[in-house]
Order: C-alpha cells, then sequence, then structure tokens
C-alpha cells in the first residue's frame, strides 16, 4: 500500500511540475482560473454541466442576467420588456446597441432560431423541457419527434424528403409556438401558464441567442434519419460569432480556453477585465499547487468530496470561502424495466432500490470522508435554498440497514442472494471514488450485495449517464432558478436531464397540476406532494447538501460574490496584480 502511495504522489508531483513549467506557454490574461474538467459543449442549447455554463455565460448574452449580489434579475440584451397583467404575455426590448462579434445587430429572430434549436428533438437538448412553459412549445416537440419516426418507417429516405419535412417543421413552428420577433429589437412570447420564474429562465444557458445566419451554414440534414445534424465545430475560434462581453480567442484540447474582450459587447465600458484564461487541470492537488505558485487567481471547483478540501477548511486562511449551495449529492439508480443486455433489471423494483438507500451510512460519510460539514440529505430539494419551500424530510431516507434487509428479502434477494451484475459508475478525479468505495463496502456488509466500481474520465461518464448505460452512478444537481422545479422537473418522465429513467404517470400529473395552479402556496404544496411520491419510489439516493468552495485572495481578486446558486458574472471579476516582493511574501506566508 505504501508503495502505491508513493508512486501515486510522484505521478502527482510529475503533473504539477509538467503544468507549472508549460505555464510559460500559456496565454496571459487578466484573470486565470482553473476548470478540473474539460468541456462536453459550449453550445447554449446544449449545455447542462456547472463549468460549461460558466464559459457559454461570458460568450453569449441572454435576455436577463441575475445581479450580483443582490441576486436579482437586471436588464441584459434586453433593456427593457413588459408583462401583461395575467402573465400570459411578455414583451422584450433588445438594446439598440446589441451587436454581435462580427458587428451584426443582434436580432429578436436570433432568440426565435436559438429557442427554435432548443425546441428541435434532432438535437436532444437536455433543458428542452424549459421552455414547454411557452404556448405550443411542448405539442411542436412531440409533433416533431412523431414527425421523425413516419420519416424511419417509411420507405423514401432522400435529401429531398428530408428537407421538405423540416421546412414543414420550421413552418409549423413559426404558426404553433408562441414566440415571435414582431421587428428586428422586438420579441414577443407568449406563455401556455404563467410562469413565476419566466425572467428566471430567460437569463440560462438554454435561452441565450445564437449567430442564426452563421450557426445554420453548419447544419446539415441526415438522409437516413431526417433529423438535423449540427457541426460540432460550430464553436472553434474561428467560427464563432459572440454577443456576450468575451470571444472565444483560442482553446487548446485539455489545456486551456482563453477569453478576450468582445469590442461589440454594449456593456464593455464596465467590465473589469480584458481577458479570462481558463485552465483545465483534472488534480485537485495540482491546481492548489499552481495557485500557490501565483500562476492561477481562482479556483472555482475545490470538490468538496476531496480530503484536500476537507484539509483547506482546518487552515483557518483568509483566501478559502466555504457557503452552503443549492445543490445535492446523489447517487443515480436505473429504473429501466431491463438492463443494457435485455435482461431484468433489479433496480426497477422500488423496493432494491429503497434497500440500497437504507444501507447508505449518510453522517459516516460526510463526517469521516468528506469532513465539510455537509448536511446529510433526505430530501433531493436542499433544506433552506427556496424560503418558500419546506422540503418534506420526514419522507425521505436514512440509516436503516435492518429495514433495508426487510426490503430486500420481501423483493426476493435474502441476504443479498441473487442480487448481481450491479456496479457503480463515478467519474474520476474528483474524490468520488472514495465515497464509491464506502458504499460498497457498505452495502456488503450490511446486505450481502457485492457491487464493482468503474471510474470514467468525465467526458465519457456524462455521455454513459445521458444514454442510460450503468446501473448505479454518482451525481450531483445544483438549481438553475429560484423555484422547487429547477429540481423537481428532472424526475418527469422523458426530461433530458432524468438520468435514472425514472417515470411515474403520478408524480407527472402531479408536477403538470402544479404547473396550472395559480395560488403560490397551493402550488407549493403540489409541488411538495410531488416530492414526497418521488422520494417514496427512490429513484435517487440523496446523500448530503453540498458546500461550495472557492480559493481566491480577497486583497487581491474582486468581484466573485459567491453564492449558494453559482450564479456567475465573470465580467464583473477584478485582478490586481502582485509585485515581485508581493507574490514572495504571499508564497512564504500560505
Amino acid at each position: 500500500m505504501m508503495r502505491w502511495l508513493m508512486l501515486l504522489i510522484v505521478a502527482d508531483l510529475l503533473i504539477a511540475i509538467s503544468l507549472l513549467s508549460g505555464a510559460a506557454s500559456a496565454p496571459r490574461a487578466d484573470l486565470v482560473f482553473i476548470s478540473g474538467s474539460e468541456h462536453r459543449y459550449l453550445d447554449p442549447q446544449r449545455v447542462s454541466w456547472l463549468h460549461d455554463i460558466r464559459i457559454v455565460e461570458c460568450l453569449f448574452d441572454p435576455l436577463v442576467r441575475t445581479q450580483l449580489p443582490r441576486m436579482t434579475i437586471e436588464p441584459s440584451a434586453a433593456d427593457h420588456w413588459t408583462m401583461s397583467e395575467d402573465g400570459l404575455h411578455y414583451t422584450f426590448h433588445l438594446r439598440p446597441d446589441a451587436h454581435w462579434s462580427n458587428g451584426d445587430p443582434l436580432r429578436a429572430s436570433d432568440f426565435v432560431y436559438a429557442w427554435r434549436r432548443a425546441l428541435m428533438p434532432d438535437l436532444a437538448a437536455d433543458y428542452t423541457q424549459l421552455l414547454w412553459c411557452i404556448e405550443g412549445a411542448r405539442q411542436f416537440f412531440k409533433w416533431r419527434s412523431d414527425q421523425l419516426k413516419r420519416y424511419l418507417q417509411s420507405d423514401v429516405h432522400n435529401l429531398e424528403s428530408a428537407q421538405r419535412l423540416l421546412d414543414e417543421a420550421y413552418l409549423r413552428f413559426e404558426q404553433t409556438v408562441g414566440v415571435l420577433a414582431v421587428d428586428e429589437k422586438t420579441l414577443v412570447v407568449h406563455l401556455a401558464r404563467p410562469t413565476p420564474y419566466f425572467l428566471g429562465l430567460c437569463a440560462f444557458a438554454t435561452f441565450m441567442p445564437v449567430h442564426a445566419d452563421s450557426v445554420d451554414r453548419q447544419v446539415s440534414l441526415n438522409v437516413d434519419t431526417g433529423m438535423l445534424i449540427q457541426d460540432p465545430y460550430w464553436i472553434k475560434p474561428d467560427r464563432l460569432i459572440c454577443s456576450g462581453p468575451y470571444v472565444l480567442a483560442a482553446r487548446r484540447f485539455k489545456r486551456d480556453l482563453l477569453l478576450n474582450r468582445n469590442p461589440y459587447y454594449w456593456n464593455r465600458q464596465v467590465m473589469a477585465n480584458d481577458s479570462i484564461l481558463e485552465r483545465i487541470v483534472g488534480y485537485p492537488q495540482t491546481a492548489l499547487l499552481m495557485y500557490e505558485g501565483g500562476e492561477v487567481d481562482w479556483l472555482p471547483d475545490i470538490p468538496s468530496s476531496t480530503s484536500l478540501a476537507a484539509d483547506l477548511a482546518t487552515q483557518n486562511r483568509a483566501d478559502v470561502h466555504i457557503i452552503p449551495a443549492a445543490g445535492t449529492y446523489f447517487y443515480n439508480f436505473n429504473c429501466q424495466p431491463t438492463r443494457s443486455d435485455g435482461t431484468p433489471n433489479p433496480l426497477a423494483d422500488r423496493r432494491v432500490r429503497r434497500a440500497l438507500s437504507l444501507a447508505m451510512d449518510r453522517q459516516t460519510i460526510v463526517t469521516r470522508i468528506t469532513r465539510l460539514g455537509q448536511p446529510p440529505a433526505r430530501t433531493f430539494v436542499p433544506l433552506g435554498a427556496l424560503p418558500q419551500y419546506e422540503p418534506p424530510v420526514e419522507a425521505g431516507v436514512s440509516f436503516d440497514p435492518e429495514g433495508a434487509r426487510e426490503l430486500l428479502a420481501s423483493a426476493g434477494y435474502p441476504g443479498g442472494r441473487g442480487l448481481e451484475g450491479l456496479s457503480i459508475l463515478y467519474n474520476t478525479g474528483f474524490g468520488h471514488e472514495v465515497i464509491a468505495q464506502a458504499l460498497k463496502h457498505g452495502w456488503q456488509q450490511h446486505l450481502g450485495v457485492a457491487v464493482s466500481l468503474q471510474g470514467l474520465e468525465v467526458t465519457v461518464f456524462g455521455e454513459r449517464l445521458k444514454n442510460h448505460d450503468f446501473a448505479i452512478a454518482r451525481a450531483g444537481w445544483f438549481g438553475d432558478y429560484l423555484d422547487p422545479t429547477t429540481y423537481l422537473d428532472k424526475f418527469v418522465t422523458g426530461n433530458g436531464n432524468n438520468d435514472a429513467a425514472y417515470s411515474n404517470p403520478a408524480f407527472d400529473r402531479l408536477m403538470e397540476q402544479a404547473a396550472n395552479e395559480l395560488n403560490p402556496a397551493k402550488r407549493m404544496a403540489i409541488l411538495r406532494e410531488a416530492e414526497v411520491l418521488m422520494l417514496s419510489d427512490q429513484p435517487i439516493a440523496p446523500i448530503y447538501q453540498y458546500v461550495n468552495m472557492h480559493v481566491f485572495d480577497p486583497d487581491r481578486v474582486a468581484g466573485v460574490h459567491p453564492n449558494p446558486w453559482n450564479f456567475r458574472r465573470l465580467e464583473q471579476i477584478r485582478v490586481r496584480r502582485a509585485s515581485a516582493p508581493d507574490a514572495d511574501h504571499r508564497a512564504r506566508t500560505r
């Protein structure tokens, strides 16, 4: 064991030396920070991971943004808007000086184009359902899905027929979906129902515009399926046209990403920096070494599940910032009736899922492994995240090995016998393997159930989740806007983020009922009932509520504004560069 430990330490040091020695070749920037993972997508209609959204927010300008530190909605691409008395109709007026990075004016039709992209099942956007509050949006999504199914079943597959179907889809969108560009600078949105958090949605990545003309030139049709194909390279620096504070100046796979000030951004005169360099470092210890060496200014992604985070928390450092987070660390159970090999899936039985969850010793995990004071989680919506909503703690699962054994026996697996072939999938580099090992040991000890462990690089891991290609998988979820639906919509049948493939018609009905309830108190009660039902089924096992850890020197770095919701405004972060003597002093006092 000691030999392997030494080898790991040496490997980490070699990686750190390599990264530090390569720092001179990295681009220089006003703000330098580290991301723990390479990006999956930088397409605003497809992103769903926090580190992807963080960059997308720099490149594309939504109608509105979240003001920090107050966390209220303020104008962005739209300088003002009006709402009808019944809450069903919004009119957004784009500011006259909003432009794309090539000088083209930002048009209302660019938003229409982007929202249509998000509603096309062709592009498989994870957050498609967020747009279903718009009149006709849900029906259009289903209509296009059925249209593509009919095309697949037909005998004629050629470019002409695929194009004819696409033209028909575009016309139907124009005629039935409540999004309209009245003129170049006026966007009208008709909602299917009052949506009190709609402006919060408009600040989110899925609702950001893309440059319609340039993106459309990089779209083609798959003759075999009739589906649109988006060229994945449209987000390369030499192709991407941006409307946000920055342009994508350079990108080196798994190394770094450089953002430069967008010369056409309407609010560039108040930006606190001209350039941002994101360095991609998968090892938290290496990231800390680079920070200590003065190579980076900000570490926003110290994984709270690692021993490094726990050690930093004990050092009473002025540059370590820990706050409660509006997010939950949990495990997905694959709820599909069969496994990938066609055999029956034991996790389709809620008793098996509940038994595995009951055998999780959450308190020991947060006390002995994560050690950051994370509250053990019994609900999916974090406690205290939303003042108007009280999560149903009484419906959650707590540590009960005896009850777990009884449930497992009732499901036909007494003493764990016959429950085979289960594995835990996790992404490497963030300390998740330690929690996975603890759960593996606990299930063996308390239930007699043996599981295997499989760690994957984050991009491959993400694809496995999306394709439901796992038995049990670690996961984390942070709210995107200030409403319980940002958590609970995830479990609606067919939701793009429903990695567990959970489906319960009763839950779906409650979520639909809540969507149509105008009384705020009654709406919250219905959503609470929905969470009670979901927790009874346990498609996921909540483990703990996140805390966020940032590392930055508050005397040098201003404008970060850590907050529970991970809202960011990178264009507002200002760094005071230290002189060489100051840097030497900083290194000595850490």
